[in-house]
């Protein structure tokens, strides 16, 4: 059978991602959303499941935008089953779920992540982002988990001072609100934290 250089499964890879890209010109909101999902989703179907994480990266980002962390978390659960060692889905999981004041659930949560970070060698950036769950949060039970986490991380020095606000030494900081929380986890989750 004589095959064109059109029909082979790279050539179909290629038209695919190539048709994402143009409908994404024009796409916002939740149609952009989807669209950069089904990049990832063309891209595990063909065998390139690395080159599908920063589409979903992207889905997720513009799903948090929307203020739709149900889709976001089910997209970096996605990620997680595709690439079994993704650290950023797991810090985003963490971070909606302290968003949406799911404690228990932050708990198993950062212990997850904590654990992708050190296998991953992105200790550093891990404790930023405990530190900035640590200043999100007002839950003390939660606090108490990031302060074990920085001691996982090997982070004493900066599990010592955390700790000292749990036991009132200092005061305890924290969002003011659920409207603040929530800016600080999209801030946290796509870009740098706010002040």
């Amino acid at each position: 059978m004589n095959t064109s250089p059109g029909d082979t499964p790279k050539a179909h890879f290629d038209d695919a991602l190539a048709a994402v890209n143009r409908a994404l010109i024009g796409a916002a909101g939740a149609d952009r959303a989807l669209l950069l999902k089904h990049a990832g989703d063309v891209c595990v179907a063909h065998g390139e499941p690395r080159r599908a994480l920063p589409w979903y990266g992207k889905a997720v980002d513009q799903y948090l935008e929307l203020g739709q962390p149900d889709q976001a978390a089910e997209l970096c659960r996605l990620i997680i089953s595709v690439q079994p060692d993704a650290v950023r889905a797991r810090c985003t999981l963490t971070w909606i779920a302290l968003g949406a004041e799911r404690h228990t659930e932050v708990g198993w949560l950062l212990s997850d992540y904590v654990s992708a970070a050190i296998q991953a060698g992105q200790t550093a950036l891990a404790e930023r982002q405990l530190t900035w769950m640590f200043e999100a949060t007002r839950s003390e039970s939660t606090r108490a988990r990031i302060v074990v986490g920085m001691l996982k991380l090997g982070e004493t020095a900066r599990a010592e001072s955390m700790a000292a606000e749990l036991d009132g030494t200092r005061a305890i900081a924290g969002a003011r609100d659920s409207d603040e929380l929530w800016a600080r986890v999209l801030q946290a989750a796509v870009g740098a934290p706010v002040s």
